[in-house]
């Protein structure tokens, strides 16, 4: 087996790709090593199965801006030297379930061990919680028997609390996109999007306190708040974590990714995988 994570580019294959920025390749590699710490140490415990979730997963890869083609998600989930026993894929635009499915036949995946939906994120999550709770339920009712890992990557607000809500009730680490450019950009209007992010109103008393000056960091706030509904669920409390911040090339905040896990080791992992750049260095906070 080998001892490292799978390599991030690859060549073009003809097929449809997601257009993505240089920060792009920074979020998959975060991605990757954590996919590989996941699954490599994960893989010889006592779990009945082990699932990958990606509900918004695109065609299966990227051509970035500076002309660089890498794999996406579930393409690096399928690459990794220990498999899942289950995938879940899917993607509201049916051309890029399409080019997905075409790619990981390519791959030479077990087709058997992926299910690919085309529909809203926020619907089909019942699917992929109905198959979890029947592997859970088939031993040991109320007993844990799966272990999941989600990553949920929209391009805006498309992630409804309710999704990530239902993930929680099991045993699920969460990749999170968290929207700071889309919150920044709507909550004056009062967005009902941002409403379904978090589940409710309240990111408007923390909003309107930031207005009012009381509250310096709205970011850190709203994070904070989000965070602590997830507690409710049982996630392990890292008062250390932090959310990497992705900008573009102006230097312009687009988004964090925020990560949780039901036990320590999930936190030490995800720790140790954002503390360095594609490029070895050291990531500046």
């Amino acid at each position: 087996m080998t001892r490292e994570s799978p390599s991030l580019e690859t060549t073009d294959d003809g097929l449809l790709m997601r257009p993505g920025g240089d920060w792009t390749y920074t979020k998959l590699h975060f991605v990757n090593e954590y996919l590989y710490r996941f699954i490599v140490s994960m893989r010889g415990q006592n779990w009945r199965a082990i699932h990958y979730i990606d509900l918004f997963a695109g065609p299966g890869r990227n051509r970035l801006g500076n002309g660089k083609i890498v794999h996406g998600s579930p393409l690096l989930a399928l690459a990794q030297p220990r498999s899942f026993d289950h995938y879940f894929f899917a993607d509201l635009d049916s051309s890029n379930t399409a080019a997905l499915e075409q790619r990981c036949r390519a791959f030479g995946a077990d087709m058997s061990k992926i299910q690919i939906f085309t529909g809203n994120a926020n619907r089909v999550v019942d699917k992929v919680c109905d198959y979890i709770r029947r592997v859970d339920k088939k031993f040991i009712p109320n007993v844990w028997q799966s272990l999941n890992l989600a990553f949920l990557d929209p391009q805006g607000l498309e992630l409804h609390w309710e999704t990530v809500a239902k993930l929680a009730s099991y045993r699920t680490d969460m990749i999170i996109y968290y929207p700071q450019m889309g919150i920044t950009r709507d909550a004056e209007t009062v967005s009902d999007a941002i409403d379904r992010f978090f589940g409710d109103t309240q990111w408007r008393q923390i909003y309107l306190q930031h207005k009012r000056g009381e509250e310096r960091y709205l970011h850190r706030a709203l994070l904070d708040y989000y965070k602590s509904k997830l507690q409710n669920f049982g996630y392990v409390e890292d008062p250390l974590s932090e959310e990497p911040l992705f900008t573009n090339s102006k230097d312009v905040p687009l988004y964090r990714l925020l990560f949780v896990s039901k036990h320590e080791l999930g936190n030490k992992f995800w720790k140790n995988v954002i503390s360095k750049l594609p490029n070895g260095q050291i990531r500046l906070l």
